[in-house]
């Protein structure tokens, strides 16, 4: 786990940023516009990646174990 961790904690770090900055946008985009779309999505990809780091750091998997 000694190379997955900082990867990990890079794209977590990455993923609260995003989701920080949809927060702010939020109020300010219309439903059923085209950026609204584009905000669900990264949102639910964003809630995505951060499920799967979660995993990963709770079972200890080594991804770059084998490198």
């Amino acid at each position: 786990m000694e190379r997955t961790r900082p990867v990990l904690k890079v794209i977590v770090g990455v993923n609260v940023l995003f989701l920080v900055l949809l927060a702010f946008s939020a109020p300010y985009l219309e439903p059923g516009s085209g950026s609204y779309v584009v905000a669900v999505i990264t949102a639910g990809l964003c809630l995505v990646m951060l499920t799967i780091s979660a995993v990963i750091t709770y079972f200890e998997w080594d991804v770059f174990g084998q490198f």
